[in-house]
């Protein structure tokens, strides 16, 4: 019994053995620029997810790929048709796909050029309110393309570039400051291609615009970075070939250049533009790969590192920076946290500082790297974000989104995702697909066996926190791919109480005030409204209120000025207009002294006699001036007025007098 035991245990610890040997697919890019993909044994896999996310009803979705290049940099979410929700933008293959939060394709469209390798780039080219989707194309070194779409799928420009291929982004920005943005890109021209390599910024006619294309004496490779940095109301451009980084004008002209050592190079990791001491300096945030690669920070107005930069690292890498700040902090240098990773195994993924430093709890030492876009969020809504990363190995057929605490440790806690296929150089994109005001996660996949039947995946997860607590969730930040990290200012606005009135008599003594909820929407909440009695705060009620009366104002007779302030949950506050009240009892009409007025009830003329008047006012019973004269006293036009009770208010040299008027017409 013990030797069959004994057997048993052996046959355990081989069967273990055996399945931890079972190999793992890692993914990479060779020297020209094709994923590949290599079996990797005793690798060290991410930890199992504890109630880890489904995949929402519709999801995955299976589309065929190039059999050699597949997507990178995501996709692209964006409500296109105006309808709350976001759409999924897909470019795959020579194809673009629009699909809804239930999986259903909305349209799709063949992309001229070639295959769409990045993410579309979406804005309002023309300025009428609805998006326009703009995608480049390339195969190769053979060809490329430039292709807009309407939001509804109407192929608005459709141009193919010959020899001059267009792998990277576009950026859509207003260059010359005419209210219509620009597509602005790279092109990799060869000697014979139909445009010229460097940067063009064309109109949505395919037409370039002056100072346009600034060419480049090498081959540029990577999305263009625009920023206001100088403050005089135009963009700056930052572009690169591998060797020499470049800051260009709107105009096209060159503001500077930095030559690269030999032993790095610019392409792939597009930069971002950031002021990290809040004192209009910005600085230039990017990555190099080649034989020495490094993460950097540059003085974006002099090209200058930043003290405490470059960074070298370890490997290669084609990760574009991802940079957050923690809004509940004073604005300085170490209130930023920067993301960068490389590929290979070791120490693949860096959190730094402005200065440099290096957070705690980082580098992550991982089994592969990390390459594609780094999302931020706070994905459990406990007030701290979290960092959502690809990962370049796929194990079982599955790919992986991991998740860390901004202190480095993993979330298990629904991660790591398990999208079908590798998530390398991709990510996960942030956005509401189903309009309920929630997040998902939207992960774009692929198998790389360079066959016919290579699948690109599209998977949804319903993340079940709200929109606003996602930090940045897209390829460069924004769907604009400006990477322009600025301050956005809210808009914020609110709109006042509106009609307010007064109405007062009778033996108690009270003003009673009376108004209508604001009939526009704010952009927040009405909290409570304010009853503001000669500038002096008297009350505070309910939002919900319409009425208030006042019985702690003094004296009959007693002018007082009334205004009701509206409170918004954002901070805004809106006061509505001023009116004028008083009390005035029923007993009026014997309140005149030496003056008169007739008739009463009047018809068409009233006439007032008495000594020192200045001026009469009619007021109506809620409160409202109907009339004022200052002179011609005994010949006092009704014409205008309607039938009805009044007031009648007498300034003189004595004081104020009040009376009752009738109108009966």
């Amino acid at each position: 019994m013990k030797k069959l035991n004994l057997l048993f245990i052996a046959f355990v610890v081989l069967s273990v053995k055996a399945l931890a040997q079972q190999p793992a697919t890692r993914a990479f890019v060779d020297e020209q620029g094709v994923i590949t993909t290599e079996s990797v044994l005793d690798v060290q896999l991410p930890p199992a997810a504890r109630d880890g996310l489904m995949p929402m009803p519709g999801f995955p979705l299976s589309f065929g790929s190039n059999t050699t290049y597949k997507p990178m940099r995501g996709l692209t979410l964006a409500d296109l048709n105006n309808d709350g929700a976001d759409e999924i933008i897909l470019n795959h293959n020579e194809e673009i796909n629009v699909i809804d939060g239930q999986g259903n394709i909305l349209w799709a469209q063949t992309l001229a050029g070639g295959m769409g390798q990045y993410p579309a780039t979406v804005g309002d080219i023309d300025g009428d309110g609805n998006l326009e989707v703009v995608a480049l194309t390339a195969y190769g070194n053979a060809r490329g393309g430039i292709n807009v779409f309407s939001n509804t799928g109407e192929v608005l420009l459709a141009t193919v570039t010959n020899n001059n291929p267009l792998i990277c982004a576009p950026v859509l920005a207003d260059l010359n400051n005419d209210g219509i943005l620009e597509i602005i890109f790279c092109g990799r021209g060869k000697a014979s291609a139909s445009i010229s390599a460097g940067v063009h910024a064309w109109n949505l006619q395919g037409e370039e615009i002056d100072g346009f294309p600034f060419e480049m004496p090498s081959t540029p490779a990577f999305t263009p970075t625009l920023a206001d940095i100088d403050g005089d109301g135009f963009l700056e451009l930052f572009i690169a070939t591998t060797s020499v980084l470049y800051c260009v004008s709107h105009t096209g002209e060159i503001l500077y250049s930095v030559d690269g050592q030999e032993a790095y190079k610019y392409s792939y990791q597009s930069p971002l533009v950031v002021d990290f001491d809040g004192d209009g300096e910005w600085s230039l945030v990017g990555a190099c790969h080649g034989d020495n690669p490094n993460h950097y920070i540059r003085n974006a107005h002099t090209g200058e590192y930043r003290q405490g930069w470059p960074k070298p690292v370890s490997s290669w890498t084609y990760s574009a920076p991802t940079v957050v700040r923690n809004e509940t902090m004073v604005k300085s240098s170490d209130d930023f946290a920067i993301f960068m990773g490389v590929s290979g195994e070791g120490n693949v993924f860096y959190q730094y500082d402005a200065d440099g430093n290096v957070a705690p709890g980082f580098p992550l030492n991982l089994t592969s790297g990390i390459e594609g876009f780094v999302s931020v969020a706070d994905i459990d809504s406990d007030g701290e974000n979290e960092i959502i990363t690809d990962f370049n190995l796929m194990d079982g057929g599955e790919g992986f989104i991991r998740a860390w605490k901004m202190d480095g440790t993993e979330v298990t806690n629904g991660f790591p995702l398990r999208p079908q296929g590798l998530t390398y150089m991709n990510g996960a994109n942030f956005g509401d697909i189903d309009g309920d005001g929630n997040l998902e996660i939207v992960t774009l996949s692929y198998v790389q066996n360079f066959s016919p039947d290579d699948p690109v995946y599209v998977t949804a997860y319903a993340l079940n926190q709200p929109v606003g607590n996602l930090v940045f969730g897209t390829y460069k930040g924004s769907n604009d791919r400006m990477g322009w990290l600025r301050e956005e200012t809210v808009l914020v606005q609110c709109y006042p109480i509106e009609n307010l009135t007064w109405e007062t008599g009778g033996d108690w003594p009270y003003i009673g005030l009376f108004w209508d909820l604001p009939s526009e929407t704010s952009t927040g909440d009405l909290i409570a409204l304010q009853v503001y009695r000669d500038d002096e705060l008297i009350a505070t009620l309910p939002a919900d209120y319409t009425s208030f009366s006042d019985d702690s104002f003094g004296d009959a007779y007693e002018t007082h000025f009334y205004s009701i302030n509206a409170v918004y949950s954002d901070g805004c506050e809106a006061m509505s207009e001023t009116i004028e009240a008083m009390w005035i009892p029923d007993g009026v009409d014997e309140h005149l002294g030496q003056s008169c007025i007739y008739p009463n009830p009047a018809k068409d003329m009233l006439r007032i006699e008495g000594k020192d008047i200045l001026q009469v006012e009619v007021f109506n019973m809620v409160g409202q001036k109907v009339l004022s004269v200052s002179e011609n006293f005994d010949a006092i036009q009704l014409n205008s007025l309607p039938d009805g009770m009044y007031f009648v208010r007498l300034q003189t040299k004595q004081g104020e007098k009040m009376a009752k008027l009738m109108i009966e017409k």
